[in-house]
């Protein structure tokens, strides 16, 4: 069997590394335009602080591709898919495969704002190039504006502050930052952090004009001021790279990402799809969505390689809209739906806010704030956030298996939790919080499912 990958992310290589691991002797061959692959795209912004180096953020080398057999193609872009041949074109030539798996990833949003254009503005993708360049520019300038307030944009933001800069805007077009992963309630207890660290907010602002100035950059702002930048960042999401899959007449879903059965086959059932290019679906719903994340491509990439070798037996599970940063020292971690969306999809929205703590003060504990968001009717969490020390990542993990299992909160009240004074509170505030929101459902004459 010959397997053929068109893309080097995330997902290709974990797929075919889970069917090595399972056993499988096809031959594997992965084609990529980049030409360097295997880093995780997501730590440019500690690299740009000066935390990491480029080369730190690779986890696999060329001797590692030779030693599980996997044919690694760099700066080889496939360019067309015959599907009634079987074959993709390469530099002009065709390579036959039996099974093909497309993980072109995504590009960055264009936000469509005049001027907005040419060397002094960049984005952040999957490839290097841009972060490369910043990288250079970066010690030379003391003024940037971000727009975009998702995980990107505060942590380039706040590389900017600690590389010095005299001004960092983060240009919000929404009334807070992190809207889909925060209510405003919790948002508002990160605003302060991000002011404090040093960084102009401007919320409900979005830019309507750019002009290069030669050695400035004039932004024309939506609430009538103009501010000057030596160069801005774009951080207003990805779009899945689609084309290719398109031109070769495979279904594309209505988010725009290639739409996949469960086991990952597109339309074509000897092509799978992987990764940011792939249109998933919400775990608890069933409603489809994108997600771009490295845990979305490496869970995606084992899903597509299990199914290769197994024969369309391992039903992906979907995502969760879980997401992590730390900015300022402060973790910001959210999985499923936020109070907005649970209400937007219908459900009767319970929710607890509660602060707590790690563990006591006298254990250097430290404070933290949390939201658990249940649907009255099946009395099950749809949604968790988190503001807090790097514990609460921790918590928003242990969220993930009780939102995507349906835990109804009278049973997770008593489950058990790891409690030693340096380690912890012996009620913890997951915990804490359900009574809560159970207390609310007693108030409410609801009868209470303890199982």
């Amino acid at each position: 069997m010959k397997i053929v990958m068109i893309g080097g992310g995330g997902a290709s290589i974990v797929c075919g590394n889970t069917l090595r691991i399972l056993g499988s002797k096809a031959q594997i061959d992965i084609y990529t335009r980049r030409d360097k692959t295997a880093y995780t795209p997501c730590e440019q912004p500690f690299v740009l602080r000066n935390v990491l180096a480029f080369e730190d953020m690779f986890y696999a080398t060329p001797p590692w591709f030779e030693k599980k057999g996997l044919g690694l193609h760099l700066e080889t872009e496939a360019s067309a898919i015959d599907r009634e041949k079987k074959t993709i074109t390469v530099n002009g030539g065709e390579v036959p495969y039996d099974i093909l798996l497309i993980n072109t990833g995504a590009q960055a949003r264009d936000p469509r704002i005049p001027g907005l254009t040419g060397d002094k503005v960049f984005t952040l993708t999957t490839e290097l190039k841009q972060a490369r360049a910043l990288d250079a520019l970066i010690p030379t300038r003391k003024r940037a504006a971000v727009l975009g307030a998702g995980a990107i944009g505060l942590e380039m933001a706040e590389t900017l502050v600690k590389q010095g800069y005299d001004k960092v805007y983060l240009l919000v077009s929404s009334p807070q930052v992190m809207s889909k992963q925060l209510d405003p309630d919790m948002a508002e207890k990160l605003e302060p952090v991000l002011v404090s660290g040093g960084i102009d907010l401007r919320f409900s602002t979005s830019v309507t004009k750019a002009e290069d100035q030669g050695k400035s950059l004039e932004l024309s702002l939506s609430d009538g001021n103009n501010i000057e930048v030596d160069f801005a960042i774009v951080a207003k999401g990805v779009t899945p790279r689609v084309e290719l899959a398109r031109a070769a007449g495979l279904k594309i879903g209505i988010t725009g990402g290639i739409e996949v059965n469960p086991f990952l086959q597109t339309s074509d059932p000897s092509i799978y799809a992987a990764g940011d290019c792939m249109e998933g679906w919400n775990m608890l719903t069933g409603e489809k969505s994108l997600t771009a994340l490295a845990t979305f491509s490496n869970r995606s990439g084992r899903t597509a390689g299990r199914n290769i070798y197994f024969g369309n037996t391992v039903p992906f599970t979907g995502a969760l809209n879980t997401l992590g940063t730390e900015v300022f020292d402060t973790t910001i971690a959210s999985v499923g739906f936020t109070e907005k969306a649970a209400l937007k999809h219908g459900f009767q929205v319970l929710t607890a806010v509660r602060k707590g703590m790690t563990r006591k003060v006298m254990f250097d504990g430290k404070p933290l704030w949390l939201k658990l968001v249940a649907d009255k009717a099946s009395q099950a969490l749809l949604g968790a956030q988190f503001i807090g020390p790097k514990e609460v990542s921790r918590m928003a993990e242990r969220a993930i298996i009780i939102i995507g299992e349906k835990v109804t909160l009278g049973k997770l009240s008593q489950y058990e939790n790891i409690f030693s004074p340096p380690l912890g509170m012996a009620y913890e505030p997951v915990t804490m919080a359900s009574d809560v929101l159970i207390s609310q459902l007693i108030k409410e004459g609801i009868p209470v499912k303890w199982a």
